[in-house]
């Protein structure tokens, strides 16, 4: 993954008192839009959870991908971490848990080299989109330049923090995210686990060139979780947009039926930033525990023999 990331060579690699999650194959989990390993160096992007994989036995790699790029880029990008870690570690493959873009990121990188990744596992990825980008996508070219602009430097300062500077694209990922271009992206990068509509589901394995790779995915459908977390407004108001526009139920940025894909495991009562543990741990009182579903996840991975 580079020279910044040698240190998670050796933090994730340390013995552990459990092996609950010990998968055959090491997990590398891909952050989202806007995503980074750790934001600014101190706050990771997935709270509290590669901390809990590695203490039940899992050894974990955090990819830095270009917070702010298409998925080609973003996707290319990965397939160097990956081969960074299949040397590392002298595994055949590694098991992808993403979040949001990071989901299309990781089909991409499935897609290109499938006997490097032996499962994808997607969490709110707008596998067809969502309507807050086709709505974002509608405002007056200059406007849209405008905040790109501002985007870019924060996608470059994100990169910095932890080293490992990236190119970005704001507009490119916009187009990406909008239905018209997550159509254009499963033309070009099919995958059996993307259902042809929301009233069928979408199968559970692929084999491509010979590799059978095992697809999963799990979403949130709420926007305002708890009343501390300043980021649920935001959630809302996506939330409303989604739903005028007639996309249902969604986790405030991605409808429900947009996230399908594979063995659907759950739709939980999170929010889109709830399902990485953000902000901080803040969600719903009696909602599932983030960080406890992605430990069951790689249990199953285990089970599955991968």
């Amino acid at each position: 993954m580079g020279q910044a990331h040698a240190s998670l060579f050796n933090l994730f690699g340390s013995s552990a008192a459990s092996t609950y999650a010990q998968t055959k194959y090491p997990i590398v989990l891909v952050h989202g839009l806007a995503g980074t390993s750790k934001y600014f160096g101190i706050v990771d992007y997935w709270w509290q959870i590669p901390s809990d994989l590695r203490a039940n036995g899992a050894t974990v790699y955090v990819a830095d991908v270009s917070a702010f790029n298409s998925d080609e880029t973003r996707g290319e990008e990965l397939l160097k971490q990956i081969s960074s870690v299949l040397a590392a570690t002298g595994a055949a493959k590694v098991n992808l848990i993403s979040h949001s873009q990071g989901g299309t990121t990781s089909r991409y990188a499935a897609a290109v080299k499938p006997q490097w990744v032996a499962s994808v596992t997607t969490i709110g990825t707008p596998h067809a989109g969502t309507p807050v980008a086709d709505t974002v996508n509608l405002a007056p070219q200059a406007l849209k330049n405008l905040l790109a602009d501002g985007t870019s430097v924060l996608g470059q300062l994100l990169s910095l923090f932890v080293g490992n500077p990236q190119p970005q694209d704001p507009l490119a990922a916009l187009s990406g995210l909008t239905t018209a271009g997550a159509a254009s992206f499963n033309r070009n990068y099919p995958s059996a686990g993307v259902p042809a509509n929301c009233s069928v589901n979408g199968a559970t394995s692929e084999v491509r060139s010979g590799n059978t790779q095992l697809l999963y995915s799990w979403t949130g459908n709420q926007a305002a979780t708890n009343i501390l977390d300043v980021t649920d407004p935001v959630m809302v108001l996506g939330s409303v947009i989604i739903k005028t526009a007639g996309g249902g139920d969604n986790d405030g940025l991605v409808p429900v039926c947009s996230a399908r894909f594979g063995r659907e495991l759950g739709v939980y009562g999170w929010n889109h930033l709830d399902e990485v543990n953000q902000l901080f741990g803040l969600r719903g009182l009696f909602s599932a525990d983030p960080v406890v579903t992605i430990r069951t996840q790689a249990n199953r991975l285990k089970t599955a023999g991968l």
